[in-house]
């Protein structure tokens, strides 16, 4: 939970400040892009602050898309919160009914033990007179803890099979948290993670890693031209192609509203781009057909930049070369890959480690 300054004047220049902002963006006024811009301004979120000063120094839109985007990455933890707290509640409750059976099973084992003491003292003393009550009293506890036995062995296979459900449920919330629930692919969550991997495992074997930045052209106009069924059906088809173009160990994630990421573990920034060529040309070659009105609403096409990681260095600086590529793909005319090198001139200083990294294998081109 984020920790606020309770200082109240610094509280309201805040708020005004962040007001000012939104004002200043064109951003809608209500409480999510509230909260994403005062958090922003009161730098209780690094990642977020770094996050839209990436996006505003690459003179990226606010728009309610893109705004929605960072709410749901940075605050929108809710449904996750009642997940793990529901399933944290199933799992307390099954386990104090089973350690209830096993508290009710020993207080029933000692009620046994002591009929079977009495039950000794008799045959030890040779007094046969009350036997045969003493032989019933057994036989009655005897019969009791069997029943306290079949009681505990069904309530634990129950709990197993409930415990196995949890289990379930909890790798199904774990999955739903990393997938985007429109298209089916990984979701910005699951991207960041996937990528400090794949940094790490690069750095560890000194073999290259590429990132391809890709964003829709012109979809807010298509988006607005056919509506928002048609443009929700032009992002899935753009995952699909993700999906039918990425394989192996890469992983195509959707970035942010329009915006697609694709990491290339073991890709060196030729070879990236070549796949980026390859998923831009698949893209112009489809048309999108209305599945409601079953008719032809035209092609749309795909910029896309490259960047490839410098072993050592801050992970947003990586992100930020693809962007800047992506924007150059953009500002020459959209339809079009650019790559980090378009940027620094071809003049490109690679950082290396200072111990000895094994000998890469070949590179794979898409």
């Amino acid at each position: 939970m984020i920790e606020y300054d309770t200082d109240p004047d610094r509280a309201q220049q805040l708020s005004n400040a962040a007001l000012a902002m939104m004002a200043e963006l064109g951003v809608a006024a209500h409480p999510n892009n509230y909260t994403i811009f005062f958090n922003y301004l009161s730098g209780e979120e690094p990642d977020l602050k770094q996050t839209i000063n990436i996006l505003r120094s690459n003179h990226r839109e606010f728009d309610e898309l893109q705004c929605r985007d960072l709410f749901t990455r940075f605050f929108d933890t809710v449904r996750e919160r009642e997940i793990v707290s529901r399933i944290t509640d199933d799992l307390r409750n099954q386990l104090t009914s089973v350690l209830e059976t096993v508290r009710n099973a020993g207080i029933d084992t000692r009620a046994y033990g002591e009929a079977l003491d009495h039950f000794c003292e008799y045959i030890g003393d040779k007094d046969f007179t009350n036997l045969e009550q003493a032989l019933k009293t057994l036989l009655g506890a005897t019969r009791e803890i069997e029943g306290v036995n079949r009681i505990l062995e069904t309530r634990l296979d129950n709990t197993s099979t409930e415990i196995s459900k949890l289990r379930r449920d909890l790798e199904d919330m774990k999955r739903e948290a990393m997938t985007d629930c429109l298209t089916g692919i990984a979701n910005r969550k699951a991207f960041d993670l996937q990528l400090r991997d794949c940094a790490m495992q690069s750095m560890e074997t000194g073999k290259p890693l590429s990132l391809l930045l890709i964003d829709i052209d012109y979809f807010k106009t298509f988006n607005d031209t056919h509506g928002h069924q048609a443009g929700d059906q032009v992002i899935r088809l753009m995952a699909q192609t993700l999906q039918q173009n990425v394989k192996g160990r890469d992983t195509a994630a959707r970035y942010g509203g329009e915006e697609f990421a694709v990491i290339l573990p073991m890709t060196g920034l030729g070879c990236a781009r070549q796949l980026a060529e390859h998923i831009r040309h698949n893209v112009e070659t489809r048309t999108i057909i209305s599945r409601t009105r079953h008719q032809e609403l035209g092609k749309v096409t795909v910029s896309i930049g490259v960047s490839t990681f410098e072993f050592g260095e801050p992970l947003a600086r990586f992100i930020e070369r693809a962007d800047q590529a992506l924007y150059l793909a953009k500002a020459k005319g959209r339809n079009r890959v650019a790559t980090e090198r378009q940027i620094t001139g071809g003049n490109k200083v690679i950082r290396t480690l200072d111990i000895a990294a094994p000998e890469p294998k070949k590179q794979r081109c898409a």
